[in-house]
């Protein structure tokens, strides 16, 4: 089978954070079928910010890129660069299938702008077209940013939700729970299918280091110290509530004779107003240091004790989560503390940590503090039930098979 995987956000080794695609993509040729990946030249999630261009193979994967402007920040000039993706993306399909027509085309919608152009293509080149639901739009803008449900480009992606639901062969969600409103925009409940995030064996054990970094030499020489190493990697941003973590931190009091340490990676709008916050509160234990590689971060929870990450109350979540970063976690083998609310619980599900509910600081400092006391055993024990989870419900290789099911 060759298939199109159009997604406006790939990654992937040498491209970028977002890496589903790339490992749907390694598992869909080691079934057999031939993929291109079609993503745009650039977007803010590359990890090359002068962006890609033509046709390039990654780890054996086959990226092609759609000449797209760059963009700064989350404003007008993103939102144009979305919409010239999906413009450019219909010229840019068509001379492709006529060198080689799709069985099947998946649209992922990081954003849906493409969608149409992914339909039309798809019919034109008479191949079955799937819909992969990433974030609910236009629902997170009106409860994630506040948009009015009256917005001009709420109502532009309400359509193009609806028509995607109701032409899809089969919508692909990361939510478990997002079945039931699908179904009220008009998908046919059948066409329903759930794959979540998830994780590649390939990750484990593979080592690497970002040019520049000295995270990984930080992190061993704290550990001979003996401090206990509490991580977070991933975005900071307004979605991702890392102040919510701030706020916790006041009633958050180290039991004598221990040492902590909070490792922060990553990148992101807040990141240097977090930092800052930090230094003047006086918070010498929380600790900054810039995106990496994956590999880097792999080998970096190895070394760490605990993962944690926080996120908001919000109406979306109803739908449920599918995060990388809990994941990764998992992999790694290492227990996590977390605060959220959602249609699922997968902490819960794994017994693989700690959570509370968004809201309550002074829970999550207790949830800090209870950790460290526990006995390593413990800790051990508690990680391993995450990596067994992990490995039997969302291994890539199983995902894939699963969004292929009857095409």
């Amino acid at each position: 089978m060759n298939i199109w995987y159009i997604n406006p956000y790939a990654g992937g080794p040498g491209v970028g954070r977002y890496w589903r695609s790339f490992y749907l993509a390694k598992a869909w040729q080691a079934q057999g079928h031939d993929v291109e990946i079609i993503a745009p030249s650039y977007h803010h999630l590359m990890d090359d910010d002068s962006g890609k261009a033509g046709c390039q193979v990654f780890q054996g994967v086959s990226y092609r890129f759609v000449h797209v402007p760059k963009y700064k920040g989350n404003g007008l000039g993103r939102f144009f660069s979305m919409l010239c993706f999906g413009f450019s993306l219909f010229f840019f399909l068509v001379r492709l299938g006529l060198k080689k027509r799709p069985d099947l085309v998946l649209y992922s919608s990081a954003h849906p702008f493409g969608y149409p152009t992914a339909f039309l293509c798809a019919k034109l080149f008479r191949s079955k077209i799937l819909f992969e639901v990433r974030d609910i739009w236009p629902l997170s803008l009106v409860e994630i940013a506040g948009f009015n449900k009256f917005h001009p480009v709420v109502i532009a992606l309400s359509l193009i939700e609806k028509f995607a639901y109701f032409s899809a062969d089969a919508v692909i969600s990361l939510l478990p729970g997002a079945k039931q409103h699908m179904v009220s925009r008009g998908m046919r409940a059948g066409k329903f299918r759930y794959v979540p995030n998830g994780f590649s064996l390939d990750d484990v054990n593979v080592s690497g280091k970002t040019e520049g970094s000295n995270l990984l030499d930080d992190l061993t020489e704290f550990k001979s110290q003996g401090d206990f190493l509490f991580f977070y990697a991933g975005a900071l941003g307004e979605p991702n509530a890392m102040h919510l973590f701030l706020d916790a931190l006041q009633f958050f009091n180290i039991p004598d004779g221990l040492s902590v340490k909070f490792i922060i990676v990553g990148k992101g709008e807040q990141r240097a107003e977090l930092d800052a916050r930090c230094r003047k509160l006086g918070y010498d234990f929380v600790l900054f240091y810039p995106q990496v590689d994956k590999a880097e971060v792999q080998q970096a929870l190895c070394i760490v004790d605990v993962g944690f990450f926080v996120m908001h109350d919000l109406p979306i979540y109803r739908f449920g989560v599918s995060l990388n970063k809990l994941y990764d976690y998992m992999a790694a083998g290492i227990p996590v503390i977390a605060s959220y609310k959602a249609f699922n619980d997968p902490i819960a599900q794994a017994g693989c940590g700690m959570s509370v509910i968004p809201g309550q600081p002074e829970q999550l400092a207790h949830m800090f503090r209870e950790i460290l006391l526990l006995d390593d055993a413990v800790l051990r024990d508690m990680g391993m039930k995450g990596r067994v989870f992990l490995e039997a419900n969302f291994e890539y290789a199983s995902l894939a098979r699963r969004i292929l099911e009857n095409n």
